[in-house]
């Protein structure tokens, strides 16, 4: 007889981080990023720039929401929004990698 235990189900959270191999320096209270493997160059507004420093060391996006939301003055819909689109463009990009973790 095959007895089957109850397994619970814990959903994978995506961490993210810096990706080591890009470059970055602080420009007037921006950062600048260089991919030396593309030789392509690009600047962060501000609060691109907050969200590549909270990727210093690996974070899940509802943790980068929340740093933000305590910063700026901004709706929560909003700053989800934007911030999943900025982890994806600089995931797509190689500039951020991601992770998944149990």
């Amino acid at each position: 007889m095959l007895c089957l235990k109850s397994m619970a189900i814990y959903p994978k959270v995506m961490l993210y981080r810096q990706n080591p191999n890009i470059c970055a320096a602080e420009l007037d209270g921006e950062i600048c990023l260089f991919d030396p493997n593309k030789a392509e160059y690009l600047s962060l507004n501000s609060i691109g720039s907050a969200i590549w420093n909270l990727l210093a060391e690996a974070i899940d996006k509802g943790a980068i929401v929340a740093e933000l939301l305590e910063c700026y003055e901004v709706e929560k819909a909003t700053c989800q929004s934007e911030v999943e689109a900025f982890l994806k463009d600089a995931t797509d990009q190689g500039l951020v990698l991601q992770e998944s973790i149990l």
